[in-house]
């Protein structure tokens, strides 16, 4: 939709009325204000094992169990489809026909994710998707631009792909909910694109595990301030 124009009127009033995505945490709903929003980027970043993927397992289900459709963009290689099944049956959900409504794709390169992209609204799997999870969003972009030398590059790169997922996101009215490994700063793990990304997301979660349980923050776009901090529930 190159070139598309409406008031600011016009774009106030339908972005009202977008869909709220549930993370499968009252928690971390509570902290977004009510859950993934169509029209958003959010950003979920944590160490290995805080959780990010199983958040993003249990929003897709929802968002299939609430009768829409889903798209899971694997960057990892890591997505388990027995893992999603073991999700919904500790739920207590039936599986029959939920499954179904999860479209998976599987991306080995930033140029594969750009065209996932491009063309999410011209195929007939994904068009119908309200909510998109890209798992790790980082991924490719740090293994094909490698190293400080690179980052103008990275973060060049990084820049053009959220531009785009935030435009398309704004025009079929989707939620993203983007995952994101971390890098250690002086004073606390920050994710992978910093301030790139912090400007182009709508939200940043930040996932800490603490012993059993997990502590989201919700941290205020671009100034990396803690906001609020909750016990995420997610095991």
């Amino acid at each position: 939709m190159a070139g598309h124009t409406e008031s600011a009127v016009d774009a106030a009033s339908r972005a009202s009325g977008f869909r709220f995505y549930s993370s499968g945490s009252d928690a971390i709903d509570r902290l977004l204000g009510g859950g993934f929003r169509a029209g958003r980027l959010t950003q979920v970043y944590g160490r290995g094992g805080s959780g990010k993927t199983q958040l993003a397992i249990q929003a897709a289900l929802l968002a299939a169990r609430g009768g829409g459709k889903a798209l899971f963009v694997d960057c990892e290689g890591s997505f388990r489809p027995e893992r999603m099944e073991e999700i919904a049956t500790a739920r207590g959900w039936q599986r029959s026909g939920l499954l179904e409504k999860v479209v998976y794709v599987r991306v080995d390169t930033s140029s594969e994710q750009m065209e996932m992209v491009r063309t999410m609204a011209s195929r007939p799997a994904t068009s119908p998707c309200g909510l998109v999870v890209v798992d790790s969003f980082t991924r490719n972009f740090s293994l094909e631009l490698p190293g400080r030398s690179n980052l103008p590059s990275r973060q060049g790169s990084l820049n053009v792909y959220l531009s785009e997922m935030a435009r398309e996101s704004y025009l079929h009215e989707r939620a993203y909910l983007l995952t994101n490994r971390v890098t250690f700063g002086p004073n606390q793990d920050v994710g992978i694109g910093g301030r790139t990304v912090e400007q182009l997301v709508y939200d940043s979660l930040s996932l800490e595990r603490e012993g059993s349980e997990v502590r989201a923050t919700l941290l205020s776009t671009g100034e990396r301030a803690v906001a609020r901090q909750e016990k995420a529930g997610i095991v």
